[in-house]
């Protein structure tokens, strides 16, 4: 319930346009985030992912070690997404698609 909740107001804050970024988010990917310490290593990855091209959205959760990120598929992968979150220092692997 938690994920449906979570992912309908991700698609809410889409629709209604809150920050804007490159390119249109028509894709939305859970990766699990394993290495997270604090609030702080949260919010890093969560900064790293929203500086990407291509990324609409994007959230982590130190509780569930989960980030949500709503992106373009024409500008950025999973692939790459996981990646972005390695070179911050953090394991990741794509849980949802």
């Amino acid at each position: 319930m938690k994920r449906i909740l979570l992912l309908t107001w991700i698609a809410t804050v889409v629709a209604l346009g809150a920050e804007p970024r490159k390119g249109v988010a028509n894709a939305t990917n859970q990766f699990l985030v394993t290495g997270m310490h604090c609030k702080g290593c949260a919010a890093g990855i969560a900064s790293e992912l929203k500086r990407t091209r291509g990324v609409q959205f994007a959230e982590v959760t130190l509780t569930n070690q989960l980030a949500v990120v709503a992106f373009d598929t024409n500008r950025v992968s999973p692939a790459a997404l996981v990646k972005v979150i390695q070179e911050a220092g953090y394991e990741a692997a794509v849980v949802k698609r």
